[in-house]
């Protein structure tokens, strides 16, 4: 299971790959820095907006899919 401090670590490693700053990554795309802070760490509770920004602005995408259900 892929969760929110993944995605947090996932951003972290991708913006550094590209040079930004979480500074950068605040002015790109309008989100306060603080919350780039904490959604980077895992923490706090980002707006899926949010995250789309932030994905965007850095190259990555979200995918949804059927999550597989096994009959006990």
């Amino acid at each position: 299971m892929y969760t929110i401090i993944d995605m947090g670590q996932t951003i972290k490693k991708k913006r550094s790959l590209l040079g930004f700053t979480q500074s950068d990554v605040a002015e790109l795309t309008g989100i306060s820095l603080r919350t780039i802070r904490s959604m980077e760490k895992g923490t706090g509770q980002a707006s899926l907006l949010n995250w789309y920004k932030i994905l965007d602005v850095l190259g990555l995408e979200l995918t949804i899919q059927t999550k597989q259900v096994t009959n006990a």
